[in-house]
């Protein structure tokens, strides 16, 4: 369902992109973008050199597997994270009509609804656990599982230049910018022998707390149709 949707957002973006070609005075640009927010295609239009109206779709898969130490057995730490939004942003030119550099300069704003946003960390102690005189195989142990997740709606400021470099009807650009994610709801359970660490969970929610940003840093390669 999830992967049908993204499908939808890129196929309505493309179909949109066709539909504006025809539009006189206007301009479109199809972009594909790469950066913390994964690689997605962006959709550009505009009347006046000054307003841009931007919308596209965004996909980032994390998947990680990192095996570590702790008390000198190896610990293994699987990391699954998925996020994925279609966003909607208005990029403002203040100097658009000026024949200058400066003409490249933009500010955005907007917002992004996020079908996917949050992860998982699986940690799995490998070796002989000591308690004491105690001796705990890893197998009698069991896992200790966090999950994060932000909200489904995130505002989003920035900045950025456009044609950086271009040629003929390509162009590179990049923008800078952070989604306000919101608060997110964390939480920390334990299988087996360490299901007594539920009890963490609430200390595990508030070292979660402050992660309320998420960074962009993004390249485009544009297309003039």
């Amino acid at each position: 369902m999830k992967r049908k949707l993204l499908m939808l957002t890129l196929a309505v973006i493309l179909m949109s992109a066709v539909k504006m070609k025809a539009q006189n005075g206007s301009s479109t640009v199809l972009s594909a973008t790469a950066g913390t927010q994964g690689v997605g295609l962006d959709l550009k239009y505009s009347k006046n050199p000054k307003y841009v109206f931007k919308a596209g779709a965004s996909v980032v898969p994390i998947k990680a597997n990192v095996v570590t130490k702790i008390s000198n057995e190896p610990t293994e730490v699987d990391v699954d994270g998925d996020f994925a939004n279609a966003h909607v942003m208005f990029d403002w030119h203040p100097f658009g009509n000026s024949a200058s550099f400066s003409r490249k300069i933009l500010f955005s704003a907007g917002g992004a609804y996020w079908w996917k946003r949050g992860g998982k960390a699986t940690i799995t102690y490998q070796g002989t656990f000591k308690y004491g005189d105690i001796l705990i195989p890893s197998e009698d142990l069991g896992e200790l599982i966090g999950d994060v997740k932000w909200n489904k709606v995130t505002p989003y400021l920035g900045t950025g230049i456009e044609s950086v470099v271009s040629k003929k009807r390509f162009s590179l650009g990049f923008n800078l910018g952070v989604y306000y994610m919101g608060k997110p709801e964390a939480s920390l359970t334990g299988t087996k022998l360490l299901a007594a660490n539920n009890a963490s969970s609430a200390q595990f929610q508030k070292n979660m707390d402050d992660y309320r940003f998420l960074p962009v840093l993004q390249l485009n390669l544009n297309f003039r149709l």
